[in-house]
């Protein structure tokens, strides 16, 4: 299995969660994913990941969800993976939507774990996707997104017996404290963050191998990750600091997909800022507010 790596030689770097752009009518935008995605891989990211949480995966039908994974890819054009949402709450949906999804081009695949707090249906379940699939696997980690709280021993022992479980995307709430716990019980399991950023630059100095997440400037993830591992800790915090305003301002719940999209529309890299509904949208007040925050943290937030 071929993927991104950190100086440790685990599964690492910086990818992006990709928002799915609509139009202001909310039909899918295709030409602006295309764009989107050259966007991103033009910034440095080191893998793209189609249909997670902030892709609004559940309100696309699946010939929705296909296009999405099918137009990401041929944009992509192999300069980077690109990473699918799968899982389900039944394995044998998760497992054949998964198999749609690897022949449709995907390298990989981020799977939650199914919506039972039983660690032994937690292993079969991730069993089975092992015994599928060739390609890896990266556990979503997100109890307050799932309602499943997965123990840092069970994840060490999915990474130890299942030969496609290689990363961990962790967002469980607090994150540290489960990173420091993974490298204590000695796992070599890849650890990437999420949580919008906001914990990133602290993740890695607990042993994280880089991030998964939708910030729209991941360019200074980017610049944060490199420079900690090219052993520059004081670049690496001056990158994070200067940009935590913007990273809290963006992971508000409710509101922060529609303001992740503004970014990127206001970068040019969509056409519209449009969130499905029951999604929120910007309103003027949002839209004053974060030339603010943008102008703060020294951010161009206009087109590229």
């Amino acid at each position: 299995m071929r993927y991104p790596t950190s100086p440790a030689g685990r599964f690492g770097g910086v990818h992006t969660i990709m928002p799915t752009p609509f139009t202001h009518g909310g039909e899918l935008d295709l030409p602006s994913l295309e764009r989107l995605t050259d966007f991103l891989i033009g910034l440095g990211v080191d893998g793209l990941v189609v249909l997670g949480v902030l892709g609004e995966a559940p309100k696309l039908t699946e010939e929705e969800r296909d296009a999405v994974l099918r137009t990401t890819v041929a944009a992509a054009a192999g300069r980077v993976p690109v990473y699918a949402g799968a899982g389900g709450a039944g394995t044998d949906m998760a497992i054949d939507r998964g198999r749609r999804m690897l022949a449709l081009g995907a390298s990989g695949l981020l799977v939650a774990p199914p919506p039972v707090q039983n660690d032994a249906v937690i292993r079969t379940y991730y069993q089975r996707h092992d015994e599928a699939f060739s390609a890896p696997v990266i556990i979503h980690d997100y109890p307050s997104a799932t309602g499943i709280s997965l123990g840092a021993e069970l994840v060490a022992e999915l990474h130890e017996k299942l030969p496609s479980v290689v990363v961990i995307k962790l967002e469980e709430t607090p994150s540290l404290p489960k990173v420091s716990k993974l490298r204590a019980l000695g796992s070599n399991i890849g650890i990437v963050g999420g949580l919008g950023g906001g914990f990133l630059l602290e993740e890695l100095m607990r042993g994280a191998d880089g991030i998964m997440t939708g910030f729209s400037y991941p360019e200074v993830l980017f610049e944060v990750v490199s420079a900690w591992h090219a052993g520059d800790a004081q670049r690496a915090k001056d990158a994070f600091y200067a940009a935590c305003p913007l990273i809290r301002y963006e992971f508000q719940p409710g509101i922060g997909l529609a303001i992740r999209k503004e970014i990127y529309r206001r970068r040019g890299a969509i056409a519209s800022a449009f969130v499905r509904h029951p999604g929120a949208q910007v309103d003027a007040a949002i839209g004053a507010e974060l030339d603010s925050v943008v102008a703060a943290c020294g951010l161009d937030g206009g087109a590229l």
